[in-house]
């Protein structure tokens, strides 16, 4: 008889664990699409009103779509598209997938200091928007197209860590 009952009981926790199972796919579901409890996107999924992140010194990133895999390390090589504008929405450089991709190794200070703190984390196919400011871009300094001080913004797509 005490077998019965031993069954009766398992049956009745795996309901409520069923029950229970159920209540949360359907919270998470009324998130609507890729999206969970703390409202950012799944993997592979567009981020839907993205916030930026303030990194320190003035430099944030806001993710728009994140990617897949593992987060590219530091010392790895990165290959990314982008699209690099100024405060007043002049592009001053672009490579995109009709040029070769840019690549440099992260955080080896091969690109300025907030390009490389700006892609740390990211994910192959991720999307970024990296607002650099000048004490984190080219200061003081004019480069090419770029005026001294300019706080620079860049759109940036992860496409490979080699």
């Amino acid at each position: 008889e005490a077998e019965p009952e031993s069954k009766k009981k398992k049956k009745k926790r795996k309901k409520k664990v069923q029950e229970v199972e159920g209540n949360e796919f359907a919270a998470l579901r009324s998130l609507g699409p890729g999206r969970n409890s703390a409202g950012l996107a799944g993997v592979g999924q567009s981020v839907r009103n993205p916030k930026p992140r303030h990194l320190g010194g003035g430099l944030s990133v806001k993710d728009t779509m994140i990617g897949t895999g593992p987060p590219a390390p530091l010392g790895r090589t990165v290959k990314l598209l982008y699209e690099g504008t100024l405060k007043d929405g002049t592009v001053f450089d672009k490579k995109d997938k009709a040029r070769s991709p840019f690549t440099f190794r992260l955080g080896l200070r091969e690109v300025v200091a907030g390009m490389d703190k700006g892609v740390e984390g990211m994910k192959v196919g991720g999307h970024r928007e990296i607002k650099i400011p000048p004490a984190m871009g080219y200061g003081n300094k004019a480069v090419g197209p770029i005026p001294p001080n300019s706080t620079l913004t860049f759109k940036v797509e992860l496409i490979a860590i080699v």
